[in-house]
């Protein structure tokens, strides 16, 4: 990161126009990773409805009858990202944890600004609640994760469902979770180590949001959110060098704060994005054997 600040420092980012941003993130979204799945996985692909159209979604059946779903939301800072990056921890985790795991294609910005992306989620939900005994689901055990902005979409989908009496939603999963774009946890906390320069608000504010004051919704930002005691369990994983570390963390105090069940690891010695390389690092692997064992291998 040090190396890379050098290179392109961020006096210098100012001047490049966000849309060549835009295209730049999504070129490097992902990273090869291999399928780390033993026994057998079924794939499915589907388009199912969405709030503007279809939502393309693949679902990963492992064996087994009445099984736990999960919602697996991609990550990619709301602007890129994509179910192939996400294919192999999505089969992973259905393979270690049992459960039917739906990754979920969701419209991104600048294209389809908020709250697009996360009604095509939050529609999946209801979805998966409706038809979870055609998938071989039980519609009693829906568990919602996703990593990055995708940790922003499934914890806000607990919002959400609370808000317009939604499906119970039973466990929430959050993988180096962007919970806060309004800026204002660095402003009350100061910047993390390591993440100077890193000025998401300001950049979320001309990419995914209309108007900058959006930022401070719940829905964009919900470590703002006054109320997080219904909240489901939550599991969180941060990285020790990942530059939205501290709030995540934040995020996890607030909801044991008020009486969540929340279990908090933090990966030492990795960056952001490390779960991408899952069949090539053996970190990755343990993750996804951290996040089965959550989810209590059903």
């Amino acid at each position: 990161m040090q190396k890379a600040r050098r290179v392109m420092p961020p006096s210098l980012m100012r001047w490049i126009p966000n849309r060549l941003i835009v295209k730049l993130m999504r070129r490097m979204m992902g990273f090869p990773n291999r399928d780390i799945a033993t026994g057998k996985v079924a794939t499915r692909h589907l388009s199912i409805p969405g709030p503007q159209g279809e939502i393309p979604v693949r679902i990963y059946t492992p064996e087994g009858v009445d099984l736990p779903i999960l919602l697996y939301f991609h990550g990619g800072g709301w602007v890129g990202g994509s179910v192939d990056c996400v294919e192999n921890i999505g089969r992973g985790i259905a393979d270690r944890g049992g459960h039917i795991v739906v990754n979920v294609d969701y419209r991104l910005a600048p294209e389809h600004k908020f709250p697009a992306g996360l009604e095509d989620c939050y529609a999946a939900v209801e979805w998966a609640a409706q038809h979870a005994s055609e998938l071989g689901g039980d519609p009693t055990h829906l568990v919602v994760a996703g990593d990055s902005a995708g940790a922003n979409f499934a914890t806000v989908c607990c919002l959400l469902a609370h808000e317009r009496g939604g499906p119970p939603i039973s466990q929430q999963v959050l993988i180096y979770p962007g919970v806060d774009l309004s800026g204002r946890h660095d402003e009350e906390h100061g910047p993390q180590e390591g993440s100077g320069g890193m000025n998401l608000g300001s950049f979320m504010a001309s990419v995914y949001v209309d108007r900058p004051e959006q930022l401070a919704d719940p829905r964009c930002s919900p470590w703002l959110a006054k109320d997080v005691s219904f909240m489901p369990p939550a599991l969180i994983l941060t990285a020790e060098y990942c530059f939205i570390r501290d709030q995540g963390e934040a995020y996890a105090k607030k909801l044991a704060a008020e009486g969540v069940t929340t279990r908090v690891i933090r990966y030492n010695g990795l960056n952001h994005a490390f779960l991408d390389k899952v069949g090539v690092w053996d970190y990755a692997d343990a993750c996804i054997e951290d996040i089965a064992d959550a989810l209590g291998r059903h």
